[in-house]
């Protein structure tokens, strides 16, 4: 499947690729189930033909990354063939900073699939994109995505009105959190 153009990462458990024509039905499938829709901001039901518009435009996308506009990319899991999620990247207009957003099937969840994809895919942004930060904004009540990105190394940072939480990671390694904790003692 790599051609040079298809995988942008790859670790021991995670592809993160461009999409392709065989993921329409996945994603249209996992992007219209009711416990995904309700934390996510499209309209539900998701239209097949916004799948296919979607798909289509995120596999041609070049550059990949571009200020200002949203770059997703599927999620395989190694050893199981196929579309199991997807990843977003924001970079912003005006600043060395970009944003994602993520979502992953019901049935691959609490299998470190995306705390492994959130990693990878923010140690390769900060890297070819010379990016300081990287930030994700959640609902205030979805607890596994607060506790995803804190277990990645991100710290929440803001309130985003009264429903959403700004969650930042700083470049320079994994965790976040560790920066604050006073040095060992020798």
């Amino acid at each position: 499947m790599d051609d040079g153009f298809s995988v942008l990462v790859s670790t021991d458990l995670v592809t993160i690729r461009r999409f392709i024509a065989t993921d329409i039905e996945t994603l249209h499938a996992y992007r219209n189930h009711p416990e995904i829709g309700k934390q996510q901001s499209w309209l539900m039901p998701w239209d097949y033909d916004d799948a296919v518009m979607f798909v289509a435009e995120m596999a041609m996308r070049d550059p990949l990354f571009e200020r200002g506009e949203w770059a997703h990319l599927a999620i395989e899991r190694v050893g199981h063939e196929g579309l199991i999620g997807d990843i977003g990247v924001l970079w912003q207009v005006d600043d060395d900073v970009a944003e994602i957003v993520f979502t992953l099937a019901p049935d691959h969840r609490s299998l470190g699939v995306m705390t492994e994809c959130i990693q990878a895919i923010c140690t390769e942004i900060t890297a070819s994109l010379s990016l300081r930060l990287v930030a994700a904004v959640v609902e205030i009540d979805n607890d596994p995505a607060r506790d995803l990105l804190e277990r990645c190394g991100f710290a929440p940072v803001a309130l985003d009105g009264e429903e959403e939480v700004v969650y930042a990671w700083r470049t320079g390694g994994w965790p976040m959190k560790a920066e604050s904790q006073p040095p060992a003692s020798e």
